[in-house]
């Protein structure tokens, strides 16, 4: 919860500065459009965040694996399509240019905080056994 009030946070002082200081390429209409542009973005990730769950789950029946394909290619490219999908539907919500797209994108990822996991991964599980098995010497009758 802390993690995506902070997300949304630093979506709209990435947006606000590029309104601010680079307008020709960032053009928002207002404070009201600037917060509902960061609001949809988080939306739109926790959005696909939950169909690729789904996604993922429906393997098991069989038709995930047609689907997941599909979502993580658009996962790769998500950001870009939020921004497009902000800038082509929500009024006052301009974004000029294609390096603007990968500028924005670049920097919204730098600076998003990404979930920490307490699991650890089988490979790392595998090397501490491997460790563990090579530094206890074993008998052999």
């Amino acid at each position: 919860m802390f993690r995506n009030i902070i997300n949304l946070l630093v979506t709209i002082g990435i947006f606000w500065a590029g309104m601010t200081y680079y307008p020709e390429h960032v053009h928002i209409q207002d404070n009201k459009t600037l917060i509902l542009a960061a609001l949809m973005m988080f939306v739109i990730g926790y959005l696909f965040s939950w169909l690729m769950l789904i996604s993922f789950g429906l393997i098991a029946v069989g038709i995930g694996c047609l689907t997941t394909i599909a979502m993580v290619i658009v996962g790769l490219f998500l950001t870009p399509v939020k921004l497009w999908l902000l800038s082509n539907y929500l009024p006052g919500f301009e974004i000029n240019g294609i390096w603007t797209y990968v500028i924005l994108t670049v920097i919204l990822s730098i600076f998003s905080i990404k979930a920490r996991s307490n699991t650890t991964s089988t490979a790392t599980t595998q090397r501490k056994y491997l460790k563990n098995s090579l530094q206890t010497p074993s008998i052999m009758l």
